[in-house]
């Protein structure tokens, strides 16, 4: 689950084929904005992963660099990647108050049960990696894309992360202090995917 705690460049990587997303209880408008969210993650998971390495983007989420370490968020990520692509992928727009969607929530999933992606109302009020400012402070909790890169992460098909930490302030400290943790860490995956394009943009270190 992402808790509120609050098209670049993704040009950049290359435009993205049409997606066979499925939708339930979702509105013209968030179909919209969900779907570009969903190419977005695709593209940014699928560079992030190729990106892995002895990084200060990989050390901010995961700690000190080990071949070990890096096959596992490469490995995560581009199980991500898959999903993305899983024909079965299905997002789902519950009202405020339900499936878990309460105001302090932008999505949630249950991790036995791949694909299906709650997208809740605060999921739409977050900002996209083409309009974040990096110093503001909606992106402590990051972007549309980011948040469906976390979620997916979640399940036990995919990367079988945790909540072990939210926020990027946060995340990065425990990357310091217990990168085991960090390495099983859904904002962990969110936050590198992130900084690997907005490095890229020049936008962060």
């Amino acid at each position: 689950m992402k808790r509120l705690c609050l098209s670049v460049g993704l040009s950049l990587l290359g435009p993205a084929p049409l997606l066979a997303l499925t939708f339930d209880r979702c509105d013209q408008a968030q179909m919209a904005f969900a779907t570009a969210a969903v190419h977005g993650a695709r593209d940014i998971a699928l560079a992030s992963a190729a990106a892995v390495g002895d990084t200060p983007q990989f050390a901010r989420w995961f700690g000190r660099y080990s071949p070990a370490a890096a096959e596992t968020v490469r490995a995560g990520m581009k199980a991500v990647d898959r999903a993305l692509r899983n024909d079965e992928l299905q997002l789902v727009c519950p009202a405020l108050g339900e499936d878990g969607c309460d105001e302090g929530t932008y999505a949630n999933v249950l991790s036995d049960q791949p694909y299906r992606v709650n997208v809740c109302a605060a999921f739409f009020t977050q900002p996209t990696m083409g309009s974040v400012t990096p110093d503001s402070r909606a992106f402590d909790s990051g972007t549309r894309e980011g948040t469906l890169i976390h979620e997916i992460s979640h399940f036990d098909v995919v990367a079988a992360t945790d909540d072990n930490c939210y926020t990027r302030t946060v995340c990065s400290a425990t990357a310091k202090t217990d990168p085991d943790l960090a390495l099983r860490n859904a904002d962990s995956f969110q936050y590198y995917a992130e900084d690997v394009v907005l490095s890229r943009l020049g936008r962060i270190d």
